[in-house]
């Protein structure tokens, strides 16, 4: 079990930089292999960008929907399938008003 194999470049992290890399480097032709410990495709679309980007649009949207009044339109049994704290804390944070 001695298969020790040799690379070009060792990608530590697949976030953007990582990635691109290894693409642009193996394109090339070089032997390249991505460690990553955690997180595929880095922090960013798992728990950092993206999954803060819906909280906020999803606290925008609820924001204008509490306020449809302003609008002219009119609501009844209103329901927000999103965690309370979550939203208010995002509201908040948005200076929102609810």
């Amino acid at each position: 079990m001695n298969n020790i194999e040799e690379y070009d470049l060792v990608a530590i992290g697949s976030g953007e930089g990582g990635k691109y890399l290894a693409w642009t480097l193996a394109r090339q032709g070089q032997r390249v292999i991505v460690v990553e410990r955690k997180w595929i495709g880095g922090s960013c679309p798992n728990i950092a960008c993206l999954p803060s980007k819906n909280i906020i649009h999803s606290a925008k949207v609820a924001s204008f929907f509490f306020r449809s009044e302003e609008f002219g339109i009119s609501k009844e049994n209103v329901h927000i399938d999103q965690p309370a704290g979550a939203l208010k804390a995002t509201l908040q944070s948005l200076n929102l008003k609810r």
